[in-house]
């Protein structure tokens, strides 16, 4: 993984980013989707796109802030 600073939250933002489908309005920058990759929130499709995994899903769910953990 590059040295990249990854700054709190930007994680969250663009896992949802690609959870949401016409969402990005710009590409995600190399070391986010690196990054995603590493923590399986994410894995590479045939064509060459990523796609959210259950994990990714649980993890955008736990960020929610209606999360019954934050109650």
């Amino acid at each position: 993984m590059s040295n990249s600073r990854i700054l709190q939250g930007e994680l969250a933002y663009w896992l949802g980013v690609l959870a949401t489908p016409g969402e990005a309005s710009e590409p995600m920058p190399a070391h986010i989707a690196e990054a995603l990759r590493v923590l399986r929130c994410v894995q590479d499709t045939e064509d060459g796109g990523l796609r959210v995994t259950d994990k990714g899903l649980l993890a955008l769910r736990m960020a929610d802030p209606a999360a019954i953990h934050y109650r």
